[in-house]
């Protein structure tokens, strides 16, 4: 099924407010939007763009496709998954100790981030070349 919207606007703005946001010291900002680029990233890769589907599934079903590439080493996939958790901790945090006090304490984790989201579209240019033809090459310019 070929792709009909070109998201490579959408995702250039993300991935601009991206280093923005680094910049200005709002990690919480930068980890949220680098986990909508991350799952958008392995919807585009997978095809899986209509349907609602859990970030953990979506993982799943990419560890899948390495195993039917008779790829043993399943790459990323628990990067990922603790990538989502620390999502998940960060978003909780948020209610619990309030915004200043969570986004101190995210710095590390949002640079962890935006580091494997540039190792992952790398990975997957390994599948697919086409990945960054369609938008995804954040490189921390």
């Amino acid at each position: 099924m070929k792709d009909t919207v070109d998201f490579s606007f959408i995702i250039g703005d993300n991935e601009s407010t991206v280093r923005n946001a680094m910049n200005r010291g709002d990690y919480v900002q930068a980890i949220l939007l680098v986990h909508c680029l991350v799952e958008s990233l392995l919807r585009t890769f997978l095809g899986e763009m209509g349907e609602e589907i859990k970030f953990s599934a979506l993982v799943k079903r990419y560890e899948n496709f390495l195993q039917a590439q008779s790829y043993s080493i399943p790459t990323f996939t628990q990067d990922l998954l603790q990538f989502n958790k620390r999502r998940n901790r960060i978003v909780h945090q948020l209610w619990r100790k309030g915004y200043t006090f969570t986004n101190r304490q995210a710095e590390d984790a949002a640079r962890v981030s935006v580091f494997i989201y540039g190792l992952l579209i790398e990975f997957l240019e390994t599948f697919d070349g086409g990945v960054v033809h369609k938008g995804f090459k954040y490189d921390n310019e």
